[in-house]
């Protein structure tokens, strides 16, 4: 009866995502996470010259909370402390982001905004 009342537990309070081991009163229950991941949507600026482009970030997995930093060459770089991130102004040029996770995960992804014409 403890063992379904420890389960009953953690399946409410921590979440129904978990993997079940053989439970023998030596072997804790593990719980799984999904890897940390990284959705870019990318809105190109319009020429060469003009900053009219457009990442839209958004984190998943991992454990939150999650922290993004934006690294380019075209301005300092910026930290958020969010999933999701829109960053906007944005010329042509190399933009590498960052992510890390509450258990020091991290992601790296480098973007390319290039022109549209």
């Amino acid at each position: 009866m403890k063992k379904l009342v420890s389960l009953l537990f953690l399946f409410l309070f921590l979440g129904s995502s978990f993997t079940h081991h053989s439970w023998n009163g030596n072997q804790p229950l593990e719980l799984s996470t999904q890897p940390l991941m990284l959705d870019v949507k990318i809105e190109h600026p319009q020429s060469a010259s003009s900053n009219d482009g457009v990442l839209f970030l958004n984190v998943s997995g991992g454990t939150a909370p999650y922290t993004i930093q934006v690294i380019s060459t075209f301005s300092p770089s910026q930290v958020y402390k969010s999933e999701r991130v829109e960053l906007k102004n944005l010329g042509v040029g190399n933009y590498t982001i960052m992510v890390q996770d509450a258990e020091k995960h991290v992601l790296q992804k480098i973007i390319e905004l290039t022109p549209m014409q």
